[in-house]
């Protein structure tokens, strides 16, 4: 991991009055966050209003589901290419003397930019998509504001444009009537929300899409301005915030919606995922991003203050994809409803596994001074590239979070292009070897900056010898600031092309923010090493020594925390002759600590052939310190036969809790009982057959501050005490098949890696 850098300014809280919502006010809470608050109206950035009844008859033409074609016209606004980034260890195989640094974006100084000036904009408005024009010349804003009280439709979606981005003008659009006054002098539009240009769809009616925020409804439109209804009812649901991309690397809608998972026992606002390539009846969403132990480092101790994940526009960009997550810390005393918004980045390199910053993983877009127009919350939205810059459209409110009546803006932040994330070096020289790479044989362009210093890069082959021509010091040094520059050698130009090779950039006294090294790059991911395996049979063990039959990642230990014993009683085996004995009535704790194992990566097992004598709910494998919830940090496997106090099996793990299907093996026989974690993919196995699965957010590694232990927590245990006999005790640093599982099940482990692994290459 690369040593970070943030810059970082803080929050700027302050004390205010704490205004309760009263009924008819403009929406300060989430429909589904209070049991006391429910039906009341939701936050839409879409108006479904009467008008959709009368044109719901000719909808039917509109409705047809289809697939856009993966090539042909490109949207506007589109942001993919070929630049490859360093927000993550993706592209990295090595570095030395260089550190990663976040760069927040940059407010314009004429903030705000659009702000609520029309009788039916009332205190608040918010930008939901900023697209450049069909023609070039300017560019197009979709928001939605609340209304006046005696507004019946509560809120509007509405359309503005501009020749520059930053000055706007709402045009007089004459397509819907405002309910108070009956005129059509405004720019009130049928839909919006995520709104999104679609030059592949083959309809022209089609043209453009949208969908808002509860109901989760397309609409299309020709031009972008006059909608019909496309979805026959809602394809998904979820919370009131929510968007949806097309995503031109899958060929997909995406959508990224609120949700309430509990994490470390607390109920939380997280980002569900689901995907299609129709307009009605998508999968139900499932959890991909939700608040860890570091998110809440803020938090005061002792109280139930918390950070939600308030929402996440998604944005593919060049070779990845980038969130601008929206994080909210709840200080009231409940932790739900009061408190600042943020944005945070996360990236991604295929849309469901998120990662997030290192360090303290500083805002890319923060509140604004106390009393200022943005002091309460900042939600990063729609991203622009113009020129060199990136321009990021974004909502601010000089209200904090449920504190009413809110009164918010348009604003506009700037960053060079590619400008994320920068990995730089000082006087000391600093190196950064790319993995391998496929795809090249174009010129190498680069995007830097070198004020005072320089950049140099080699080009190595496959086993990391430096192809001739191509040393360092043929390099051309880079010096300045440049955000698109071609890289030279002396007699080279042309990246090879047709073999693996890697790139070792040199800095000194530099920053590299991205690189281009061909259209249509592959990385290849470097050789892994030795897998994360222990092992304990108990065959060849004797007393309270036991040994770890699989070694190939290090000797590995076992050691025994208060009592048990290995048992050579040959019928209390599983398999072979021996097992392991854990009971004792006297004494609690009863554990097997298993060494090397706090760090167990984005893929593992864990399997035990165990026969409980009580059939009481029990740990299996635990790093739980026993204290409050079960924290992010800490993971938890345990049983219960009977099925009473969990379904049968249960895994928490980042916080959270997900179940097997009801199960209940409570005879007194011995039964194989697995987990297998895929990078956030659960399933649950019992006697080889798989017995449900769920779904965590992935794309951070399972890191635990102790070692798991089987058979109990780390302190204040004897309530989950497991207690019989186990034999075939299993961590493995991969994700096993069904099949897999099922041979380890009915033949052991013994048997299942003397012939069904093979040697890693």
């Amino acid at each position: 991991m690369l040593q970070s850098r943030m810059r970082y300014c803080g929050l700027n809280p302050k004390n205010r009055q704490i205004l309760r919502p009263v009924p008819g006010m403009a929406h300060g809470l989430d429909k589904d966050e209070s049991p006391d608050l429910e039906g009341r109206p939701e936050v839409t950035a879409m108006h479904w209003t009467s008008r959709w009844n009368d044109v719901a008859k000719i909808a039917i033409f509109f409705a047809l589901a289809l697939h856009l074609p993966a090539h042909g016209e490109k949207p506007i606004g589109d942001l993919t290419g070929p630049w490859q980034l360093f927000i993550d260890d993706h592209l990295i195989s090595t570095s030395e003397h260089v550190a990663r640094t976040y760069h927040a974006f940059k407010k314009y100084s004429g903030n705000p930019i659009l702000v609520p000036d029309k009788p039916w904009e009332h205190n608040v408005v918010c930008c939901t998509t900023v697209l450049p024009d069909e023609a070039g010349t300017g560019y197009r804003m979709w928001y939605y504001c609340w209304t006046p009280e005696d507004d019946p439709d509560r809120s509007h979606s509405l359309y503005a444009v501009s020749d520059d981005g930053i000055q706007w003008r709402k045009p007089n659009l004459g397509l819907l009537p405002w309910k108070l006054n009956g005129s059509t002098e405004n720019n009130l539009i049928g839909a919006g929300g995520s709104v999104m240009h679609t030059p592949g769809d083959p309809n022209p009616a089609q043209r453009y899409k949208a969908v808002g925020s509860g109901p989760y409804r397309f609409s299309c439109s020709p031009d972008g301005v006059r909608w019909e209804p496309l979805s026959k009812g809602e394809f998904t649901k979820g919370g009131d915030v929510g968007r949806v991309i097309w995503d031109p690397f899958t060929n997909k809608y995406r959508a990224y919606i609120k949700i309430n998972p509990f994490v470390s026992d607390l109920r939380r606002r997280g980002v569900g995922y689901s995907e299609g390539t129709n307009y009605d009846d998508w999968p139900a969403l499932r959890l991909v991003m939700a608040p860890d132990e570091f998110d809440d480092r803020w938090c005061e101790p002792g109280s139930v203050q918390r950070t939600h994940f308030y929402g996440c526009p998604i944005i593919p960009y060049e070779t990845m994809y980038l969130g601008f997550l929206w994080i909210f810390r709840a200080e009231d005393e409940d932790g739900y409803f009061h408190g600042p918004i943020f944005t945070e980045l996360v990236s991604s390199r295929d849309g469901i596994h998120w990662s997030r910053e290192e360090g303290e993983r500083p805002p890319i877009l923060n509140c604004g001074p106390a009393e200022s127009w943005e002091a309460g919350m900042v939600f990063g939205i729609s991203l622009l590239r113009v020129k060199n810059e990136l321009w990021l459209y974004y909502a601010g409110y000089r209200e904090s979070h449920d504190v009413l009546p809110y009164h918010s803006a348009v604003g506009l932040a700037t960053l060079r292009k590619d400008g994320f994330v920068s990995l730089d070096a000082g006087e000391q020289t600093g190196t950064v070897l790319t993995k391998r790479m496929m795809g090249t044989g174009q010129r190498l362009r680069v995007n830097y900056q070198a004020t005072g210093g320089e950049l140099r890069v080699e080009v190595l082959d496959a086993e990391n010898k430096v192809l001739p021509g191509y040393e360092s010091k043929d390099c051309q040094p880079l010096t300045g600031d440049e955000i698109d520059q071609e890289v030279q050698w002396l007699k080279k130009a042309v990246l090879p092309d047709g073999i693996p090779l890697r790139l070792r950039f040199i800095l000194s006294r530099a920053s590299l923010y991205s690189f281009m090294a061909g259209d249509s790059v592959t990385i290849l991911p470097d050789p892994a090493g030795p897998t994360l395996a222990i092992l304990c049979t108990f065959e060849g063990d004797h007393g309270r020594r036991v040994t770890d039959k699989r070694n190939e990642d290090g000797s590995q230990k076992v050691r025994f925390l208060s009592t048990g014993k290995v048992d050579p009683d040959p019928k209390q085996a599983a398999f072979g002759g021996q097992s392991l004995l854990v009971d004792s009535p006297w004494r609690p704790l009863h554990r097997l600590e298993l060494i090397g194992t706090s760090m167990l990566g984005s893929q593992f097992t864990l399997a035990v052939m165990a026969k409980s004598a009580d059939n009481r709910l029990a740990r299996l494998f635990s790093s739980y310190s026993g204290n409050g919830p079960v924290r992010a940090s800490e993971l938890v496997f345990d049983c219960d036969p009977q099925g009473k106090a969990v379904p049968g099996l249960r895994l928490i793990c980042k916080g959270i809790r997900v179940d097997s299907k009801p199960l209940e093996f409570s005879d007194g026989k011995y039964h194989h009982l697995a987990v297998t974690y895929d990078d956030g993919h659960v399933r649950f196995y019992l006697d080889g057959n798989q017995a449900g699965e769920a779904w965590l957010p992935g794309g951070t590694p399972v890191s635990m501050p102790r070692n798991l232990l089987f058979g109990e927590d780390s302190e204040l245990g004897s309530d989950e005490q497991f207690r019989g006999h186990v034999d075939d005790v299993l961590v493995l640093g991969r994700s096993l098949s069904a099949n897999d599982v099922k041979i380890l099940c009915s033949k052991g482990a013994e048997f299942f890696f003397r012939n069904s692994i093979a040697p890693k290459p």
